[in-house]
C-alpha cells in the first residue's frame, strides 16, 4: 500500500498516543477506530493480528499501522491425492502460520448445527438425498472466514476440487480484497497412497489417525492381526475405526477423481 496511508494513520494514532511508545489502552484504541467508522468486525481482526493485543491489556498501535497498511490476509490452499499426509501437514502449517485450517466437510457440518441460513439450506439439500451446490459450498466458507479466528487468513483443505469451484473461490475472496497467497501441493508415489490409506485407522469423536505400520496405537502388539478389539484409542482406550473409502477399490475410484478434476486446477493455481 502507498506510504501516504501509513503516514496519515501514524498521523491519527500519535495524537491520541499518551505514552508517546506507540502503546494506548485497549478502549482507546477500539474508541478511535470506531471513530474513524472501522466496522466492529474488522475492529475485532485487528486485534488478533500478532503484537497488537499485549497481555496486559494494552494495543501497540505502531504493529497495527504496519499490519493494516502491508499485511495482506494468508490463504493458502492445500493439495494432494487421498493419503499424500494433508492430515499430519495440516497441524504443522496451522502452528507456523497461527491460521486455522478449513475443511468443507466440518465447516459444512458445523454449519448445519449451528442452524445458520445457508447450514438450513445445506441440510434441506441433504435430508432430500441432494449433494450440496457448490454455491452453497462456498457461501458456508464465506460465513466461515469471516469468523475471528480467520483475521489473519486460513488454510483450505479439501477445496477448490475443481476449475469451476476455485473460479467461485477467486470471486468470493475478491468481494474482501481477499486473494490465494500460497498454494502447497504434496506429491506421493501411487505405490505408497495405498499402504498408508488401507492401513489408516481413525478415533471417530476426535479424529485422531493412527496407522497400522506408521503410527499403531499402543493396543497394538508385535504380531497382532489389526481390529477393532485390539484398535484402541491411546488416549480414551475406545475402538478406532476404518473409513468406508480407506479401501483399494475406493482408492483407485478416489483418484482417478483426483487426477481428472483438481490436478488441472493445480496446474492453473501455478
Amino acid at each position: 500500500m502507498a506510504s501516504s496511508k501509513r503516514d496519515r494513520l501514524v498521523d491519527v494514532f500519535k495524537r491520541y498516543d499518551r505514552t508517546g511508545a506507540g502503546m494506548m489502552a485497549k478502549a482507546d484504541f477500539v474508541d478511535l477506530l470506531r471513530l474513524l467508522k472501522i466496522d466492529e468486525k474488522d475492529i475485532q481482526r485487528a486485534l488478533k493480528w500478532p503484537d497488537v493485543e499485549t497481555g496486559a491489556g494494552d494495543v501497540n498501535w505502531s504493529s497495527f499501522v504496519t499490519h493494516a497498511v502491508k499485511r495482506p490476509r494468508t490463504v493458502m490452499i492445500l493439495f494432494g491425492p487421498p493419503g499424500a499426509g494433508k492430515g499430519t501437514l495440516s497441524p504443522h502449517l496451522v502452528e507456523a502460520l497461527k491460521v486455522p485450517q478449513l475443511s468443507t466437510g466440518d465447516m459444512l457440518r458445523a454449519a448445519v448445527a449451528a442452524g445458520s441460513p445457508v447450514g438450513l439450506q445445506a441440510k434441506n439439500v441433504m435430508e432430500k438425498g441432494g449433494l450440496v451446490s457448490d454455491d452453497l459450498v462456498v457461501g458456508i466458507i464465506k460465513e466461515r472466514v469471516a469468523s475471528e479466528d480467520c483475521a489473519c487468513g486460513f488454510i483450505l483443505d479439501g477445496f477448490p476440487r475443481t476449475v469451476a469451484q476455485a473460479k467461485m473461490l477467486d470471486g468470493m475472496l475478491a468481494e474482501s480484497g481477499d486473494k490465494v497467497t500460497q498454494v502447497v501441493s504434496l506429491e506421493v508415489p501411487e505405490s505408497l497412497l495405498e499402504e498408508r490409506i488401507c492401513g489408516r485407522w481413525i478415533h471417530k469423536a476426535s479424529g485422531r489417525s493412527y496407522h497400522i505400520k506408521g503410527a499403531p496405537p499402543k493396543s497394538l502388539k508385535p504380531g497382532m492381526e489389526p481390529s477393532p478389539a485390539n484398535m484402541l484409542d491411546d488416549q480414551t482406550g475406545e475402538p478406532l475405526m476404518q473409513r468406508a473409502d480407506d479401501t483399494k477399490e475406493a482408492l483407485k475410484s478416489r483418484l482417478e477423481g483426483y487426477h481428472r478434476e483438481t490436478m488441472p486446477r493445480r496446474g492453473q493455481a501455478k
